[in-house]
């Protein structure tokens, strides 16, 4: 072989590999770019109509309720250009033939064939959006017809120029041009450079087969023709020598990844292309719950929802995870990867326990659901009353208990505001507990006579006798008297008028306790897992306000001085006890 005949094989690789390459390079730039720029400008299109059809609607509401009212040209005028700075558009008000009502615009042109819209909106009676061109310039357009009863008799049109959309299409195409053009550039000095590295290559791979592979293994591939792949089959061939060694290596390093597979906290599942599993970690089978002998059927191995999740995998979707909640509570996240390169295991099924973290997120949705319901309330029941104080004539009774109403409202709000604050700082840490010795019968004397100059609270009775004058406990005395606070006034809260709270004690080598105990309804057993819970308030709750907080601060404080707090009904009446270190306790 002439030494001229491998340039001219590296020159023709190098040559046709950048052909390819820039072909195939062009066909996809040109495929993206006529699906990407009319798929762009249509949903760009389609979200602003949206928008503008949404805005349409929210203020048809209004305007019906202004022709239902006789609403004056001044106040629609008013309206018009209030919902129009909102919207970032041009809203108009016509009638059932096309009369101009009210513009937001006033002042400017006014044509009813520029808005078919609101033709076609009033002949369906139906919101209809379009796109129209007016003066050569396209606008978005929105309608909604106003009804009485089953009669139209407005329409509130919302229009907008659709220049930002042509002009981040343009943007889009300018930037997809440039940045083609350039990643053309130098994709092809990169592929032709590793073309000719890669040509260079096969004699160095000729060399090193020749170095390592001598041994006994007699595979020969046969020669047909005497060039660099003629060289490389003779490398090969002396490479077979080294392939019994080779496989003994790979035994080993089989032997090494099961026993990397068996340590897995993740369950990890090999399935071939007929769906039968050919590997299964010990994880794997903890996780599901039975024993997974290969090789097996994955339908017969895993839950019926994980199975569904692996089937459906399709070719142009290599990878799929789904989050299962099974019996007992059990949340397990699937991770199915489609392994393209291997020749016998095809699917590899990751399985991890996310059954904390699924519980966690639910109680953030939960917190926030409540949190915002429990300010919706009073916000809105201040909104009605002053709605009412500001459009009507009320009289001074009235009036004063409108405002005591409203003051009751004010005061949930910041006694909630307060209490999320408390619970917010106990979570981030911030809290600052500041243990000494101290009395706890002082501290609770001193919470009941609080109690004692409440009004609400004036015909119920507190019994502190039963606390030990005696007892010293080793915590925070002013977190101890917000959480004997809360005790308190739950107990008088749902303690029948008349009764009384009894309050007891007791003390141990290592503890000090509490006991608050009302003569109320009592909580049913199923409710008293839940008591704890942040803005839980079971059944027996009833009409006694309250944000469902209290108990959740009080079970907070008393973690954060080391104690514990627990909680006993029965039929009548309920106890919450309170634990915390005693003074000259062991860690006090």
């Amino acid at each position: 072989m002439s030494s001229s005949s491998p340039d001219k094989i590296r020159l023709g690789i190098a040559f046709k590999l950048s052909l390819v390459f820039f072909s195939v390079f062009l066909l996809a730039v040109g495929i993206i770019y006529a699906y990407v720029v009319p798929q762009l400008q249509s949903r760009l299109t389609d979200q602003k109509l949206d928008n503008m059809k949404s805005y349409a609607t929210l203020y048809s509401e209004s305007f019906l309720t202004a022709y239902s009212q006789g609403a004056s040209p001044v106040y629609l005028d008013l309206l018009t250009q209030q919902y129009a700075e909102r919207a970032d558009a041009r809203i108009l008000l016509m009638d059932v033939s096309g009369n101009l009502i009210s513009d937001s615009l006033k002042g400017q042109a006014f044509n009813a064939d520029d808005y078919p819209v609101a033709r076609t909106a009033i002949e369906r009676r139906q919101p209809e959006v379009d796109v129209h061109t007016v003066d050569d310039r396209n606008y978005g357009m929105a309608a909604v017809p106003l009804g009485n009863g089953n009669t139209v008799v407005q329409v509130v049109v919302v229009s907008s120029a659709m220049d930002d959309v042509e002009s981040a299409v343009t943007l889009v195409q300018r930037q997809l041009t440039v940045a083609a053009a350039v990643a053309l550039l130098i994709a092809l000095a990169v592929i032709y450079t590793v073309s000719h590295i890669f040509t260079r290559r096969i004699k160095r791979i000729e060399s090193g087969a020749r170095r390592i592979a001598r041994g006994d293994f007699d595979t020969n591939v046969p020669i047909q023709a005497n060039d660099e792949l003629g060289e490389l089959a003779a490398a090969f061939n002396d490479m077979g020598n080294k392939l019994g060694s080779a496989f003994r290596q790979i035994d080993l390093e089989q032997q090494r990844a099961k026993l990397l597979l068996d340590d897995l906290s993740e369950g990890v599942i090999g399935v071939d292309a007929d769906g039968n599993v050919i590997v299964a970690n010990p994880a794997a089978e903890a996780l599901l719950g039975g024993k997974i002998e290969p090789p097996a059927p994955l339908v017969e191995c895993v839950p019926e929802e994980i199975y569904s999740l692996w089937h459906s995998m399709a070719s142009d979707s290599p990878a799929r995870e789904d989050t299962f909640v099974l019996p007992g509570e059990r949340a397990l996240m699937v991770h199915v990867s489609s392994l393209t390169d291997q020749a016998e295991l095809a699917t590899l099924l990751v399985i991890r326990d996310v059954s904390q973290e699924v519980k966690l997120e639910q109680a953030r949705r939960d917190f926030i659901a409540n949190a915002s319901h429990e300010f919706k309330t009073p916000i809105f029941s201040l909104s009605g009353f002053l709605e009412i104080l500001e459009d009507e004539d009320v009289d001074e009774k009235t009036r004063t208990e409108f405002m005591a109403t409203m003051r009751e409202q004010v005061d949930r709000l910041a006694s909630l505001a307060r209490n999320l604050l408390d619970l917010s700082q106990m979570d981030s840490g911030v809290v600052s507990i500041e243990t000494a010795p101290f009395h706890l019968r002082e501290v609770v004397d001193e919470v009941a006579r609080e109690f004692q100059a409440v009004p609400g609270f004036t015909h119920h009775g507190i019994e502190t006798g039963g606390l030990p004058p005696e007892l010293v406990a080793h915590g925070d005395r002013e977190r101890t008297a917000q959480l004997v606070r809360i005790l308190m006034d739950n107990a008088l809260k749902y303690s029948p008028e008349g009764s009384t709270v009894v309050v007891a004690g007791n003390a141990d080598d290592a503890t000090v306790s509490f006991t608050v105990a009302d003569q109320g309804s009592g909580i049913p057993e199923r409710e008293l897992p839940r008591v704890f819970e942040r803005f839980y308030r079971g059944k027996s709750a009833g009409r006694i306000r309250g944000t469902g907080l209290g108990l959740s601060i009080a079970h907070e404080l008393a973690r954060l001085m080391d104690g514990d707090i627990q909680v006993r009904s029965s039929g009548r009446g309920t106890s919450i006890t309170v634990t915390l270190p005693a003074n000259g306790a062991p860690g006090a």
